[in-house]
């Protein structure tokens, strides 16, 4: 009998872990280092307040209200800057330069971002974009300001 309950616990051990969320083992992109104001993350069903060392992950959005503003460092030291009444979602983030696979999409739905380039655009050039509903813009070691009116 005591085989059936330990088969039966390990079962449901195994069925317990599944409904972990699944951001728990994603790699980190990077981390919020300052956060002011309504600032928040948006990550899948979840808004969570925004603070200072809270990690960030592929598909998080990041988002401020009109007193809002937000700081972010990605792991390859790529530099964000988010004001007031911004929308921004990171949708790809590759960071693995001994393997050769890097990549970094971000969609600034509306807002002000300010961006300062990292290892990512200096080691592919190319490989960095932020998507706007207007347009795409491609990165190459730089820094960059950009404002988007929108829908609130």
């Amino acid at each position: 009998m005591s085989g059936i309950v330990g088969r039966v616990s390990t079962g449901l051990l195994l069925f317990a872990s599944l409904a972990i969320p699944s951001w728990g083992a994603e790699e980190i992109a990077g981390s919020i280092k300052t956060a002011s104001g309504g600032a928040v993350v948006v990550r899948g069903t979840q808004t969570l307040p925004a603070s200072g060392g809270m990690h960030l992950f592929i598909n998080d959005v990041l988002r401020t209200a009109a007193d809002g503003h937000l700081g972010a460092i990605l792991q390859d030291g790529t530099g964000i800057g988010l004001g007031p009444n911004t929308e921004l979602k990171i949708d790809t983030f590759l960071f693995e330069p001994a393997n050769g696979k890097l990549g970094l999409v971000l969609r600034l739905a509306r807002g002000v971002i300010a961006y300062f380039s990292g290892k990512i655009a200096k080691l592919a050039p190319g490989a960095v974009t932020v998507e706007t509903p207007v347009g795409v813009i491609g990165l190459r070691g730089t820094r960059l300001a950009v404002s988007i009116e929108g829908a609130q």
